[in-house]
């Protein structure tokens, strides 16, 4: 572990200023103040790398993790306190993600400073995306060069960072979905992709992110990860004992959807009943369900299959549980 503090003589704020200022009034006397104050505001802007307001935030769009469903909101971490993007779209380059922090509900925005320059290039250059995770003053941002976990995390809204690194072996290339539950429980969802075929490992931590376990999702004695034909995977934990995983399916319409109550010591896969109309179809989607409380949720399926005129056609099929996901009703349109 690296723990890096920003220096507070590059944080950018009025007293700074006003200090500066002053000294130069006294050590300067009649020359125009204007102009200095002005010359001064623009260099240490320049120099410190200091965090700047942004009043116009519509650009500071969240990009969707590369293998979720397009219409999911991974995480819900598109608050009025956090955003970020990356520079041209480029999500596996932590050189060009942007952090932004709110203090005022949205109105204006901080750029953070990332410190990128303390990390070796080669830590980061061949990740496959850059995943950021939220909470209050807490940030974590991750990302896997096989076979490695690293992860940047900062407790105070990004004025000191520390860095950590994992080996995780085998259990994942890419990162899916990043969660956690409290500042020291975590879940990443992790994807290893194949001719045609996808691998899913979930990796739990319960020291903030400096260690991490792989997690047995299916019980079994010779658990290795999640095999599916797919090219999407989702999860979603609603608390620190609930919490889903949902995978999506290029031969069938039916999801991989597995469902732990117990804060993921045990898992259980979740079957839906089909309609057999749609037994030549594909499920694309992998959506985890939205519930409105702890009884009543729903879930989405976006379906495709080829209609009488033999082209694709997209089918959307939702279901309904009125006791907290036991039980799945598909709604009659």
């Amino acid at each position: 572990m690296i723990k890096i503090s920003k220096r507070e003589d590059i944080i950018c704020n009025n007293k700074k200023i006003n200090w500066m200022y002053n000294v130069v009034k006294e050590v300067l006397g009649g020359v125009s103040m204007k102009k200095i104050f002005i010359g001064l505001l623009i260099l240490t802007l320049f120099f410190s790398g200091c965090q700047i307001n942004v009043k116009n935030h519509g650009n500071l769009a969240k990009p969707s993790n590369q293998n979720v469903s397009e219409d999911v909101t991974p995480n819900d971490i598109q608050n009025e306190k956090w955003r970020w993007s990356f520079k041209d779209n480029k999500i596996s380059s932590l050189k060009d993600l942007q952090l932004y922090k709110s203090d005022d509900g949205g109105k204006t925005w901080t750029q953070i400073y990332i410190p990128v320059n303390k990390i070796p290039e080669s830590a980061y250059k061949d990740a496959e995306n850059i995943v950021p995770y939220f909470m209050d003053n807490n940030v974590w941002i991750a990302w896997i060069v096989p076979q490695t976990l690293h992860i940047l995390k900062t407790k105070d809204g990004g004025l000191h960072w520390d860095i950590f690194k994992f080996e995780i072996g085998k259990y994942g290339e890419a990162i899916s979905v990043l969660q956690f539950v409290t500042p020291e429980e975590g879940w990443i969802l992790t994807t290893m992709n194949g001719a045609g075929m996808q691998i899913n490992y979930l990796l739990k931590t319960n020291d903030g992110g400096k260690t991490w376990e792989n997690v047995n999702i299916t019980g079994k004695k010779n658990y290795d990860g999640i095999y599916s034909a797919a090219n999407r995977s989702n999860m979603k934990f609603y608390d620190k004992n609930n919490g889903w995983i949902s995978i999506s399916n290029n031969l069938a319409p039916d999801p991989i959807l597995f469902r732990t109550t117990d804060g993921g010591k045990t898992w259980s896969q979740i079957k839906l009943s089909i309609p057999k109309s749609y037994k030549n179809c594909y499920l694309s989607s992998a959506n985890v369900p939205v519930f409105t409380d702890s009884k009543n949720g729903k879930l989405i399926l976006e379906i495709y299959g080829p209609n009488k005129d033999n082209k694709l056609e997209k089918h959307i099929l939702v279901y309904e549980t009125i006791d907290g996901g036991n039980t799945w009703r598909l709604r009659k349109n």
